[in-house]
């Protein structure tokens, strides 16, 4: 159901496309409906989501010393410490996968994305702007180091402003979702890397709370003391390159692509990479 008939269908295949305002579409259909007995069909999905939530989160896990860290785990702890009405804001790409999985929106949140246009480096504009027309609510940045890097003159902003906040950065020197496409499409990545850059000495040098996070076991602590932090505060956390994101169907275009990259891969001399993808995905 959209206002904008051409945008049904876009993302999923679609049973029956209603074009209209939910509301009313709601109040016109509300006649037409009948209550039913039968509870198989919710029962069915209920069980389906316990599964698929119980398997995500098994891969949000920190085990102490297990390096690099699982960003699940990191947004998993976000989601844990983060205040009951507090206002998220997501990079395209990786940053907007784990908001989806690990934020629970419990009516009171908000998530903002560019999830329609999909514009790179969002996150940070999109979390000063908020913060600005709600500044009694906690507002958490989930930065991408490819986005972060991209804005990164508006930390500069932010410090002008005194905003208090909070931003996370997922740092996998990469630009992760971009790698994913291509590996998916059977391209050897290239194009792709970002230096190391530790992003908390570079809030330190305009005055803002700048952590670093390189163990799993920092990940909570350092996520707590940027929050109950009263000013702006980031916390540059060192994540794992080869995250996998699988999507819920996997077709066989992208089998074959995945496998083509594969050989390319070893045949170019990069089976290193075969083998840290294979250590974080399948041996966790």
């Amino acid at each position: 159901m959209d206002i904008r008939g051409e945008q049904i269908g876009r993302r999923t295949k679609v049973d029956l496309g209603l074009v209209g305002d939910v509301r009313q579409t709601l109040i016109a259909l509300k006649p037409h409906l009948h209550q039913k007995s039968d509870k198989d069909h919710l029962k069915t999905s209920l069980d389906h989501y316990k599964k698929a939530r119980r398997e995500l989160d098994l891969d949000a896990i920190g085990e102490t010393g297990h390096t690099p860290i699982h960003p699940q785990y990191v947004a998993r702890m976000v989601n844990e410490l983060a205040a009951d009405d507090a206002v998220f804001t997501c990079d395209v790409g990786t940053p907007t996968i784990w908001a989806a999985r690990y934020l629970n929106m419990n009516g009171k949140r908000r998530l903002l994305g560019s999830f329609s246009h999909g514009s790179m480096a969002n996150a940070l504009p999109q979390a000063i702007g908020a913060q600005q027309v709600f500044p009694d609510r906690q507002v958490i940045s989930l930065s991408g180091d490819g986005g972060f890097s991209m804005l990164m003159g508006d930390l500069v902003s932010l410090r002008q402003l005194n905003l208090p906040v909070k931003i996370v950065v997922f740092n996998n020197g990469a630009l992760s979702f971009v790698e994913l496409e291509m590996k998916a499409a059977g391209i050897l990545t290239y194009g792709t890397d970002l230096i190391k850059t530790d992003f908390s000495k570079v809030a330190e040098a305009v005055g803002i709370l700048g952590l670093r996070v390189e163990k799993p076991e920092q990940v909570k602590p350092m996520l707590a003391q940027a929050l109950a932090h009263r000013g702006p505060a980031l916390v540059d956390v060192v994540v794992n390159r080869q995250e996998l994101l699988i999507p819920p169907t996997v077709n066989l275009e992208v089998i074959k692509g995945f496998t083509l990259y594969m050989i390319k891969a070893v045949l170019n001399g990069r089976g290193d990479e075969i083998l840290d993808l294979a250590k974080t995905n399948l041996f966790r």
